[in-house]
């Protein structure tokens, strides 16, 4: 009896094993299928009700999300008349014969010298349509009829798909514009974008798609389908309309804050830019009375900006996030840049539209979007710039910010010529999982890239993009090593690994689902916060100044990814251009909560930079790490130069990471009394559109200090280096200067009193004083009185510019009220 029962308690104990072992298994292959048909369990269970049989409206309403935008009331009134996407002059054309509209177009591109890329060749179903718009024949029209019918729509996806619906919607606007269009075939096809509609809307409402990922696309779909509807009586369809509106409008509010788009611009053209425009411009035909019109308006124009200023002397734009193959402009920017030039008119976004003709040629164009050209490319604008990008000279200021307060991407240029310096910086917040971490980042190019963003994309998941590309080590900015600081953002990330730079957040996926999402979980929650811009003014051609607080990127005391506490204080920087001289001043203050953490300033490089008296500290001269007591290095990269001068530290040693074994080098552990970090290289890619940086320069104090200040002067050149040295300016206040062979600059730390004396070993005529009181009424005068008193007011952002007639040298005595 005994082993019987014993025989009973293991058969128990094996079936209730054997059964919880199975119910793992079961929920392993879900959550597997999920995952590779890229949806949720509400949806798995919608899609099983369907394959059922039993998805009545009712099973379906039961297992859906809670439907968000059920109180919005739509904006504005739907137009009454067909086509609302685009071309709402065409409203008036028979639907018989050429529209005039389209005949004027092509006459205008002759006589402008633009090429009319359109074809009748490509784009499926799209391109039918254009050619129905351009020539208007009924063959043509009953052709675009019988394709409309045979539509095969395909759902969105969670895997960043937003579905091929807009298609159909864009197909049915116009074709509403035919005559013999049968009401029965009209009401099918309102039918069928109705049904995807509601379906888009499904997913809308799940908190799992990302806003500034696939979500925007995806809203951008569903504005396009709701657009087209005629809502008459129906009070269910009207609702419909307003939920996609409200949903849109999120997109349009977060394009709005962020300016430009944080998954890297390459995500931006080729993933969401299109339908975005697409869908802004329908907002913009499609409403009357719209009280959010301005707001998608100056949303659009804005990010076609961004695209303008990223756009480096060499035709490429400056990479920011994960890239990819289209920052070098080709077959997708153009369209885009034309939408948005069609909504808003404006004369500098056509210029630049002209400016990519000239750049790509029919290639600004990919030649499945050609069927578009004459729908998009409105030449009653008349572009300004004369096509190329210096002749933006007159026309725009050298420097922009882009998502203030957010974003915070700043650049700046000494001109738009294929020879000027262009500069961009980042100090913003995180928003997406294509991303990087690159609080304090900036970038210098001048005849070829100097300064670089050291970030290839390659193996999503890939050694070199987890734990290299997105993180601050392959970036311009600052590195805090902690020894035995624990990196371990997720399972993605096999091994703990310290890099020293800004937090790693959101790396391998992200849902944000709204704006009010995100700004709850900025300083809270998932801590998105990143730099804060304290300063940024702009004084055209005398200076640019930025000033950004990025300790809350790092760890620090109030948020610490791994509760210990945090590893800074403070870490500021401080950049100041100086246009006249063409030359860059940074400035960073770094305090650490423990004197033991290595500070590290860094500067990434295609080339190894020339520095003298290097040792060798491991590897080989040419491949390895070396270390030098100079303060000053020597950049080359093609006609491109740069010279690289440490004023602060004093102290400060310079170390060269670079050459095919220490490319990726990075000091895992955080701790570089031993130099046993790894060279990061699975998953890497060399592909021409990225800058690949072989090399980098590291600035780092020759000894342990809680507190240290960076000063660092980098001066630009072609064909030659500007070896003029600057030198260090003494000050009795808290704060650092420096006098360069034309000016000098003063960074003022929080004055104690309202006089400030200063040192200038060497003769100038121009003194900048960074820090006094907004707006305060300052003078300047030599010592011994041998040169007159010169006044100057503080700009807002508390920055003063003192010039004199005869020369200053020696103790000056500075003074504010």
């Amino acid at each position: 009896m005994r082993i019987l029962r014993i025989l009973g308690k293991f058969l128990k104990s094996y079936l209730i094993g054997v059964g919880l072992l199975a119910h793992v298994a079961l929920a392993g292959a879900i959550l597997y299928g999920l995952s590779q048909s890229q949806l949720t369990i509400r949806q798995l269970l919608v899609k099983a009700a369907q394959k059922g049989g039993i998805a009545s409206p009712t099973v379906v309403e039961w297992i859906a999300p809670p439907a968000r935008f059920t109180d919005f009331t739509l904006d504005g009134r739907l137009r009454a008349a067909h086509p609302r996407i685009l071309l709402p002059e065409l409203a008036q054309w028979s639907g018989r014969g050429a529209p005039p509209l389209m005949t004027e177009r092509t006459a205008l591109y002759k006589q402008r010298g633009i090429a009319d890329l359109s074809t009748c060749n490509a784009g499926g179903i799209l391109g039918t349509t254009a050619c129905w718009l351009t020539y208007g024949e009924a063959t043509q029209a009953e052709h675009l009829l019988k394709a409309a019918k045979a539509f095969q729509i395909n759902a969105p996806t969670m895997n960043d798909y937003g579905g091929n619906s807009w298609m159909l919607a864009f197909v049915y606007d116009f074709l509403s514009l035919y005559p013999d269009l049968p009401a029965a075939d009209r009401v099918q096809l309102e039918i069928r974008i109705e049904a995807a509609l509601r379906e888009a809307l499904r997913f809308l409402d799940e908190t799992s798609v990302s806003l500034w990922h696939g979500r925007s696309s995806l809203a951008a779909t569903t504005w396009l389908c709701a657009v087209v509807l005629d809502p008459g009586n129906s009070t269910e369809r009207q609702q419909l309309i307003a939920r996609a509106q409200g949903h849109f409008l999120e997109t349009v509010h977060a394009l709005a804050l962020t300016e430009g788009w944080p998954e890297g611009y390459n995500y931006w053209i080729q993933e969401r830019a299109f339908l975005i425009a697409l869908a802004g411009s329908a907002y913009l035909n499609g409403l009357e009375n719209s009280r959010q019109a301005d707001l998608v308006r100056k949303a659009l124009r804005r990010v076609g900006y961004w695209t303008i200023y990223a756009t480096r002397p060499d035709q490429r734009i400056e990479g920011l996030g994960d890239e990819g193959s289209r920052v070098d402009l080709k077959d997708e920017t153009r369209r885009v840049i034309d939408l948005i030039t069609q909504a808003t008119r404006d004369p500098v976004l056509a210029g630049y539209s002209l400016y990519l003709e000239r750049l790509h040629g029919a290639e600004s164009y990919y030649r499945d979007y050609r069927w578009g050209f004459n729908l998009f490319n409105d030449p009653t604008v008349t572009p300004v710039g004369g096509g190329a990008l210096a002749g933006f000279n007159d026309l725009l200021p050298s420097a922009e910010l882009f998502g203030q307060d957010s974003f915070n991407l700043a650049y700046i240029r000494s001109g738009w010529s294929p020879d000027a310096t262009f500069i961009s910086f980042r100090a913003g917040d995180t928003f997406t999982h294509h991303g990087h971490y690159d609080a304090g980042h900036f970038s210098l190019f001048k005849g070829a890239p100097l300064a670089i963003n050291s970030s290839p994309y390659g193996d999503f998941f890939g050694q070199n993009r987890l734990n290299y590309a997105i993180r601050g080590v392959a970036k311009n900015t600052l590195l805090i090593l902690r020894p035995g600081e624990k990196v371990h953002p997720n399972r993605f990330f096999n091994e703990s690994v310290s890099d020293g730079g800004p937090r790693i957040i959101i790396p391998t996926g992200s849902a944000i689902s709204s704006i009010q999402d995100w700004l709850e979980n900025r300083n809270k929650g998932l801590y998105l916060e990143g730099g804060q811009l304290e300063r940024f003014e702009h004084r055209e051609g005398d200076y640019t100044y930025i000033a950004a607080d990025l300790t809350a990127a790092y760890n620090n005391p109030d948020h610490d990814e791994g509760g210990w506490g945090g590893k800074v204080k403070r870490v500021q920087r401080q950049l100041l251009y100086l246009a006249n001289e063409d030359r860059l001043l940074i400035r960073d203050r770094v305090r650490t909560v423990q004197t033991g953490f290595v500070k590290k300033w860094l500067l990434h490089t295609v080339e190894r930079p020339e520095v003298t008296d290097l040792r060798t500290l491991k590897g080989q001269p040419d491949n390895g790490i070396l270390e030098s007591a100079s303060d000053f290095a020597e950049v080359r990269n093609g006609r491109g130069w740069l010279t690289v001068q440490r004023i602060l530290p004093e102290d400060a040693v310079m170390r060269l990471v670079g050459g095919r074994d220490y490319q990726y080098y990075v000091e895992a552990d955080g701790d570089e009394t031993e130099l046993d970090g790894i060279n990061f290289a699975e998953g890497s890619s060399v592909k021409p559109w990225f800058d690949i940086g072989l090399w980098r320069l590291e600035i780092q104090p020759g000894g342990l200090r809680q507190d240290d200040t960076f000063l660092v002067v980098l001066t630009p050149a072609l064909s030659a280096p500007r070896s003029a040295r600057a030198a260090r300016l003494a000050l009795d206040q808290a704060g650092n200067g420096v006098v360069t062979d034309a000016s000098a600059t003063v960074f003022m730390d929080t004055p104690i009193s309202d006089e400030l004396r200063l040192t200038i070993p060497s003769t100038t005529r121009a003194v900048r004083v960074i820090g006094l009181p907004p707006l305060a009424r300052a003078s300047l005068r030599m010592e011994n009185r041998s040169a007159p008193l010169v006044e100057s007011a503080a700009s807002a952002s508390g920055v003063a510019v003192f010039k004199s007639v005869a020369n200053w040298q020696g103790r000056l005595v500075l003074r504010w009220q």
